[in-house]
């Protein structure tokens, strides 16, 4: 079978008949990997989304903690 001469220079024609440099598996490849890059760039946010909101309700919880002990350590104190 005759080689190619356009992929033998690396021009290869897409589905649309349009002249490329690469190669369509590899351009297929790049695709997929843009879309799973996209992917794990939304999940990243939500997961930052999430862990935010999590750093801030123990914040809270911590503050409510240390007003408690303050209460304690007042009452303590109150009754001696």
């Amino acid at each position: 079978m005759a080689k190619d001469p356009l992929a033998e220079a690396g021009l290869h024609f897409d589905e649309l008949n349009k002249l490329r440099v690469l190669e369509p598996e590899v351009d297929q490849k790049t695709r997929e990997l843009k879309e799973e890059c996209e992917d794990f760039v939304d999940k990243m946010g939500q997961f930052q989304k999430i862990v935010g909101g999590l750093i801030e309700l123990v914040d809270e919880l911590a503050k409510e903690a240390e007003t408690e002990k303050m209460k304690m350590l007042v009452h303590s104190f109150s009754g001696l």
